[in-house]
């Protein structure tokens, strides 16, 4: 794969994984027992510059993508529904995390992810072989998280139907 491959490739899935945040804080946000958004409805949320002070709730929250996916999948199980793969996570910190290299250009980039040290010592904990069919894996796994959420707040009427 060239290196120009791999970057739209690695853009592709960061926009991917962008948007399942994002739909999972719309579903969340939705919920009977969520936070009060606390502003108008409507209100574009760009507009706001740097500095202004919003409410705090399940769209502006500092939740992690771990967070919440073990809240959706929470709900999701009060329903009898499919949950979403917690094993996103991993990769999603690896990409944000992680080190891409290769010892030779000729091979396939690596990502790479260490846990905080420990006694001076470090445990490798991700280390996977960029390819074409890794990309492949992991656009079509948060693909259908993304659905499984759209699914959920077509469901509740947040969203239109898939």
């Amino acid at each position: 794969m060239t290196l120009d491959t791999h970057a739209r490739r690695l853009g592709g899935l960061l926009g991917n994984f962008q948007s399942l945040e994002f739909v999972l804080r719309v579903y969340l946000n939705s919920l009977p027992g969520a936070r009060p958004f606390g502003l108008p409805p409507g209100t574009d949320l760009y507009l706001f510059p740097v500095g202004s002070d919003l409410p705090e709730n399940d769209f502006t929250s500092w939740d992690s993508l771990g967070q919440l996916i073990t809240k959706f999948n929470g709900e999701m199980k009060k329903k009898g529904r499919d949950a979403i793969d917690v094993a996103l996570v991993e990769v999603r910190d690896a990409l944000a995390h992680g080190r891409v290299s290769t010892s030779n250009p000729e091979e396939t980039l690596r990502l790479i992810k260490f846990d905080k040290p420990k006694n001076g010592r470090v445990r490798v904990t991700f280390n996977e072989a960029m390819s074409a069919d890794w990309f492949a894996r992991q656009t079509a796994s948060v693909l259908e998280a993304i659905s499984l959420v759209m699914a959920a707040g077509a469901e509740t009427g947040i969203v239109d139907p898939p």
